[in-house]
């Protein structure tokens, strides 16, 4: 069993994935910027590490003897320059194996919104020396519980993506995933593209939700300029992201993202889960 550290570990992901490799029989390392985190970490059954992503130089005793490394970290205006900190800091601390949670929106040539930060990482991770692998997902299906209080209060989804189909992944895959390629010298130097198993538009999903709760749910789709003025004011982003959010939206109604992969099949074993399980698993969410 390997010795494995996984960065944003209370993240979506991170989460999963440590639970994963705990019950796989790993030696995990959970990193978390707050304390107040440990505990839960340690009723997943991994050790809690306290330590500030932006510092990386704070996590040199903790990379010892490590055999693999999760990277991830939150959105941030310097995002880039932070993991190729991270990277440099794992080089110096021996060879392990690095899986970094990346972007689809990496692989559009050119780069996309938070995309364009996430290949100048993919980029200093691939000249490192260090064994990798990249993982890069599409849109998250759970994304889509940030409209439900539309849809519970207003019966009704507002995004500008237009008739823009997507290949939605569902987390809980993208877990799965990283989990196979960790610590396996099968996977160094890949790069895998995260998919569901169909695209669809947001329009799409607003018809199974209205089948499915009896009810029609109605969809909006402003232009992208209206939605950089309105989104920082109804979400609280600050201007950067709400910024970036939009140009990944309007990257997705441009079709960006409805290519389907069979990369986490590949990976997992498993056909990815559908967008209609995962609507009807989160049914209730959307009702109230």
């Amino acid at each position: 069993m390997a010795r494995i550290l996984v960065t944003a570990a209370t993240g979506r992901v991170g989460s999963q994935l440590t639970r994963r490799l705990v019950d796989a029989g790993h030696d995990v390392l959970a990193v978390t910027s707050r304390p107040d985190r440990a505990g839960r970490i340690k009723e997943a059954g991994a050790a809690p590490v306290v330590a500030d992503l932006q510092k990386p130089e704070s996590l040199q005793q903790t990379l010892d003897g490590t055999d693999a490394v999760f990277l991830a970290t939150p959105d941030h205006p310097k995002q880039d320059v932070m993991e190729r900190a991270l990277i440099a800091q794992f080089s110096a601390a021996g060879n392990p194996h690095v899986v970094k949670l990346s972007a689809q929106s990496a692989g559009l040539d050119p780069p996309v919104s938070f995309g364009a930060y996430h290949r100048r990482s993919e980029q200093a991770l691939e000249t490192s020396g260090l064994p990798y692998t990249i993982l890069r997902p599409t849109f998250f299906q759970q994304s889509l519980l940030l409209f439900s209080g539309d849809v519970a209060r207003k019966r009704k989804i507002t995004a500008p993506v237009g008739n823009g189909r997507i290949a939605m992944v569902n987390v809980e895959d993208v877990a799965a995933a990283a989990a196979a390629v960790m610590a396996n010298e099968d996977h160094f130097g890949r790069t895998y593209t995260l998919t569901g198993p169909s695209a669809h538009s947001f329009g799409d999903v607003v018809a199974q939700l209205s089948d499915r709760l009896g009810h029609t749910v109605g969809y909006s789709s402003p232009p992208a300029f209206a939605a950089r003025i309105v989104l920082p004011f109804v979400t609280g982003m600050p201007r950067w992201q709400s910024s970036l959010v939009v140009d990944l939206l309007s990257a997705l109604k441009a079709g960006a993202q409805e290519t389907v992969s069979d990369d986490v099949e590949h990976l997992t074993g498993h056909p990815p889960r559908s967008i209609e399980a995962f609507l009807a698993e989160h049914l209730d969410t959307f009702r109230s």
